[in-house]
């Protein structure tokens, strides 16, 4: 069985930038645009950017420090689910739970990456694998998730102020 390695990332106030942690030492940060769903991520000397694409159809390039595209992520119908396809590998992130209170990532063997969103201002992020791409996906991933369910959440408000 394969060692984990126990991940925390703090959100700051406005959630525009998560900074990951590994035994409470900076190893990385999320930086986006409010309410935008492109970020760029940068864990130790690797950098990427992750680039939203599609209205009805989304998905979200990745790229890399050179601007190469290295990956994508196509989500389902209601963004519950994803295919991640690398250049040589493909992972599936899903719900961990009904209620959407845990993530997980896996690849053909199995769970790789656990994704554990706090209630607060952050999170855990447990994950098998040694890749700053994946620990880079997962920090995108529950950024996505928390953007997504708080644009879905405001339809309502926004359907009673334009009434």
């Amino acid at each position: 069985m394969k060692k984990k390695s126990i991940y925390n990332w703090k959100n700051n106030l406005f959630g525009t930038k998560s900074t990951l942690y590994c035994n409470d030492a900076v190893i990385g940060s999320l930086n986006s645009i409010d309410w935008n769903l492109n970020a760029h991520v940068s864990i130790h000397e690797d950098e990427y950017r992750f680039i939203n694409k599609g209205l009805f159809n989304p998905y979200t390039e990745i790229r890399n420090q050179n601007n190469e595209l290295i990956g994508d992520i196509e989500y389902n119908t209601w963004t519950s689910k994803a295919t991640i396809s690398l250049i040589n590998k493909k992972y599936t992130w899903s719900a961990k739970n009904r209620w959407m209170t845990a993530w997980q990532i896996e690849d053909e063997q199995g769970k790789i990456v656990e994704i554990k969103p706090s209630l607060s201002d952050g999170g855990k992020i447990e994950s098998c694998e040694n890749s700053e791409l994946i620990l880079s996906i997962s920090l995108y991933l529950q950024k996505r998730t928390a953007v997504m369910f708080s644009m879905v959440a405001l339809i309502p408000l926004l359907t009673l102020l334009l009434v």
